[in-house]
């Protein structure tokens, strides 16, 4: 098992730190692609909070993933 380490990023602006197994050039990688989204979801929906922005992003990213593992269940 990996050891955890802290990572510094920002989401929106804000800073954050988290844990994580992954290695710093993943994490970057992931915080770089959060705020990419998010940015393109301000553009479309200027309107929206922060935290709404931020719940889409999640559900968007849960819908993802379920597909993704749908997916990979009927190639089993």
């Amino acid at each position: 098992m990996a050891e955890k380490m802290r990572f510094k990023g920002e989401i929106l602006g804000k800073p954050i730190t988290i844990t994580s197994n992954e290695t710093q050039a993943h994490m970057k990688a992931v915080f770089d692609l959060a705020n990419q989204q998010l940015n393109e979801m301000r553009e479309l929906a200027p309107r929206l909070t922060d935290d709404q922005l931020l719940t889409l992003l999640a559900i968007n990213a849960l819908s993802d993933q379920l597909k993704m593992q749908a997916e990979k269940d009927a190639n089993k």
